[in-house]
């Protein structure tokens, strides 16, 4: 299996991942949208004296406004997809390179899966950086050690492109989903080229 072949998987899968946040975003933030209008309807009815009523509104339980809310803030969605990803890379490596120290593989991977939550803290207590932030420049941390590791020119092209979007020009739903698209469409081509030129 060519390198060029290779490292479509793990591009893909953030790709994917990427799509499935802004998913679970959207249905918070539609869930809050719906609870804030059920509290307009909730509270004490009265009327005015001397004032006709024409219609009441119904009061609606917030319990039905909540089930779907997710519950998931920014911050931990991404630390939960970036581990998935991480995990998913480090089968896909494992398969396709057949590791012959299978113990320092299985030990890199577990320091870089607690790597993910440390540097986040790191992020948000050191530098105050916001939580849709962190995400993209984990995201982007690995993507870079992926590159080195591919020595691929290729790769760390498409890294700068992400970081572009997703942590530079829009740190929000929209980078979400353009980086995404960006991610899949580099995989796609990954997958159908050769080998990159490596990086001297």
């Amino acid at each position: 299996m060519g390198r060029g072949q290779r490292f479509w998987f793990p591009l893909a899968l953030l790709g994917f991942a990427e799509i499935g946040l802004a998913a679970v975003q959207l249905v918070a933030r539609r869930s809050r949208a719906e609870s804030e209008s059920a509290n307009l309807l909730i509270g004490p009815y009265s009327v005015p004296p001397g004032v006709t009523e024409h219609s009441q509104a119904y009061q609606l339980p917030l319990d039905d406004f909540r089930r779907v809310e997710s519950g998931l803030p920014a911050g931990p969605a991404w630390l939960v997809a970036l581990g998935v990803v991480l995990a998913g890379t480090a089968v896909w490596y494992a398969l396709a390179l057949r590791p012959v120290r299978t113990g320092r593989f299985v030990l890199g991977t577990v320091s870089a899966l607690l790597a993910v939550p440390l540097l986040d803290l790191v992020g948000s207590w050191q530098f105050r950086l916001d939580e849709g932030l962190r995400g993209p420049l984990l995201a982007t941390l690995g993507l870079l050690v992926l590159a080195a590791y591919e020595r691929s020119v290729f790769l760390l092209v498409t890294t700068v492109a992400f970081a572009l979007v997703a942590v530079v020009l829009s740190a929000d739903m929209a980078g979400v989903l353009i980086s995404a698209v960006i991610l899949l469409a580099v995989a796609f081509v990954a997958l159908l080229r050769g080998n990159p030129r490596p990086i001297p």
